[in-house]
């Protein structure tokens, strides 16, 4: 339950062998820098790191650039399931680096961007021409060369108008009337219910006023003709249609030539991308310093028991550095390092989903690690689904690669599922009853039998009382370490007369209500109401010591009597356990029944059992295997964390290699 003990530490560093310390102590992977606001931050043994700071950054800016663009031309990618199991490729730090080749990443980059640049001008010049060709649909029926409505001649000039249908016939006439022998109106084809009418018109130049004055007296509305078009309308349909081939084509040529570079480009760019990422943390870390003209003075946090590694690594360069303990300041709170027993470490992630516990307080991964997979493998409840489950996450551990992480959750699964064997075996389910639902499985009856000792779907009570009687369990263990902690801060007062003083009174309740039940000798019945008794005088008398006025203290502890429904209400959460458990038995009884009711088909009985076996028992493990995982859960935060849990800590980020396309091969010096 305990933290790992943090130590703090600075270390003096002249500048230049500023940089080799950093890298070796990034392959401790074990110091946190810790950012100091003070100091010159001009000073000359930061400035260069600042320029190369900048510099990386905008390396990676130009690799995300680059990554964007090649990603949707990538061929060579792997399975997406794999990559998602870490089944990337190892590399070594140093042949990472050895790799990295800056002028040949800016000539990718170079050519790429050419490439992009070159289609965003064509697809610029696609969609201008695509809106040209929306354009001149409406223009289609205009049997003149439309140069004439652009730029028109010497002596004639066009125009288009759009007039209210019931205006069109005197708007026609006024033309005639005014305009005489020397224009040429063609009515566009239109439909009977069109509201609008669209006229082309061709006049003499100087009567251009005049044509205006006409228009506006019918409201007519002008439509623009763009000057691109010269030519008939049909040839200009043929020429956009053309252009628009040919900037397609030219598209598809940049995007095959920048294709061509995606497999091999974007393996180069990932690989630069994660060495430039290691060196950026680095940088940021060695930033982090009270710097002056020529030595950086770095404060970190570190596990003690690494104190002598670390001491190690600075002696190489004792002429030019200095290391010392320092003692943190006021109201600094050390970072977090979870340390945990193997068979617990992968409950890890569980807690730091919760919150990440505060230093020197209690890590309830350890605590939280049995009843966690006793109480998911009690809600799946299912040894046939156990034995897939346990055979499937074990291999998936065996076989991949998996992130430290992803490995811990698969640990989680395969013990709880390991459990959820013995569970379904002592429960009597084997996918659901399929053992006496199929005939030919009969021969094992006697087997399910010899292993079956509760029988929840005919006596759910047996199975109910040992669900609330485990949620008693854990709630005590909880209050125990609630306990532990208060006794271990120097808080012994609330260590004996809260905690224990709850613990005392819960646990006599249900002593004294199991021997007037006569589940136990009555022997036990004066003894726990003794007990009972002392613990709310205990309780009433402490719960409000903090209060000045003694009426106000017993007040408070009188109505602190009243958390015993909240107990008794955590408790009935356990409920649950017998729930899920039955719900998971329900469902396969449900799919083999369905099976058992169409296998007397004939021809196809048999094929559509087993399609209904296989598609329906695939479906329960799922949404039970989500199901169980989330109210396994949901019992270790509410109920049990809930008791003691002091989650107001920092993580411990260590300065160390995180690579993200890739998973370098041992070469950091220790692990945390």
């Amino acid at each position: 339950m305990a933290l790992t003990q943090m130590s703090k530490a600075q270390i003096a560093v002249h500048k230049s062998v500023a940089t080799k310390l950093a890298e070796k102590i990034q392959a401790l992977g074990c110091c946190e820098f810790v950012p100091q606001t003070e100091g010159n931050l001009d000073a000359g043994s930061v400035s260069q790191l600042q320029s190369k700071l900048a510099h990386i950054d905008e390396l990676l800016s130009d690799a995300k650039y680059l990554m964007r663009l090649l990603e949707p031309y990538e061929t060579d990618k792997g399975s997406s399931l794999s990559i998602m199991l870490g089944d990337i490729r190892q590399i070594s730090l140093s042949t990472l680096e050895a790799k990295v080749d800056e002028q040949k990443f800016l000539d990718l980059y170079n050519y790429v961007k050419g490439k992009d640049d070159a289609l965003t001008l064509y697809h610029s010049n696609e969609t201008r021409l695509r809106g040209l060709f929306s354009q001149l649909k409406q223009l289609e029926q205009v049997k003149w060369p439309l140069e004439l409505f652009t730029k028109g001649t010497a002596t004639v000039l066009g125009e288009i108008f759009t007039v209210s249908s019931e205006l069109s016939d005197n708007f026609k006439n006024k033309l005639t009337r005014e305009l005489g022998d020397f224009f040429e109106l063609q009515e566009l084809s239109h439909k009977q219910k069109d509201s609008e009418i669209t006229f082309a018109l061709l006049y003499r130049r100087e009567k251009g006023d005049l044509v205006q004055s006409i228009a506006t007296d019918f409201s007519a509305n002008r439509v623009d003709v763009p000057r691109e078009f010269n030519k008939t309308a049909p040839e200009e349909k043929i020429k956009l249609t053309k252009e628009i081939d040919e900037c397609k084509e030219r598209e598809q040529n940049e995007k095959a030539l920048i294709a061509a570079k995606a497999n091999e480009g974007l393996e180069m760019i990932r690989d630069y991308t994660d060495y430039w990422n290691i060196v950026r943390d680095r940088l940021v870390s060695m930033l982090s310093a009270l710097p002056t003209e020529e030595v950086l003075i770095w404060s970190l946090w570190l596990p003690t028991a690494k104190l002598s590694l670390v001491e190690a690594k600075v002696k190489e360069y004792e002429n030019m550095t200095e290391f010392a303990l320092v003692e943190p300041k006021e109201n600094e709170m050390p970072p977090t390092l979870l340390k945990n027993s193997k068979w617990a470490s992968c409950v890890e992630p569980l807690t730091l989903m919760y919150g990440t516990p505060t230093y020197g307080k209690v890590d309830p991964s350890t605590p939280m690690a049995p009843f966690f997979f006793l109480f998911m493998a009690m809600c799946f409840g299912d040894a046939g689904y156990g034995l897939i489950l346990t055979a499937l996450f074990g291999y998936i551990l065996v076989k991949h690669r998996l992130t430290p992480i992803l490995r811990k959750f698969f640990v989680i699964l395969t013990i709880a599922m390991t459990l959820t064997i013995f569970v379904g075996a002592v429960t009597g389910s084997w996918f659901g009853d399929s053992i006496t639902a199929f005939s030919f499985l009969h021969p094992l009856i006697p087997i399910k039998d010899a292993l079956q000792f509760l029988d929840p779907m005919n006596d759910p009570m047996t199975f109910l009382i040992i669900s609330l009687s485990l949620g008693f369990v854990h709630i005590i263990f909880g209050l125990i370490i609630a306990m532990y902690a208060s006794w271990k801060e120097g808080d012994k007062v609330a260590a004996i007369f809260v905690h224990a003083g709850w613990i005392v009174f819960l646990v006599s309740l249900v002593v004294m209500g199991m021997a007037m039940g006569g589940v136990i000798n009555e022997a036990f019945l004066a003894p726990s109401k003794i007990l009972s008794i002392i613990s709310v005088i205990l309780l009433i008398a402490t719960q409000g010591r903090e209060k000045k006025n003694i009426f106000s203290r017993l007040l408070s502890g009188v109505l602190s009597l009243y958390n015993v429904t909240g107990y008794l209400g955590d408790v009935l959460s356990y409920s649950r356990l017998l729930a899920l458990g039955l719900g998971s038995a329900a469902v396969g009884m449900v799919i083999n029944l369905l099976g058992t009711l169409v296998a007397s088909t004939p021809y196809v009985g048999i094929f559509l059992a087993a399609l209904i076996f296989i598609v329906g028992h695939t479906f329960s493990i799922l949404v039970n295997l989500l199901g169980a995982f989330v109210h396994s859960l949901r019992l270790q935060y509410v109920e049990f964390f809930g008791k003691f849990f002091d989650a107001k800590g920092k993580d411990f980020v260590p300065l160390t290699y995180v690579p993200k396309y890739s998973r370098l091969t041992s070469e950091v010096d220790v692990t945390i």
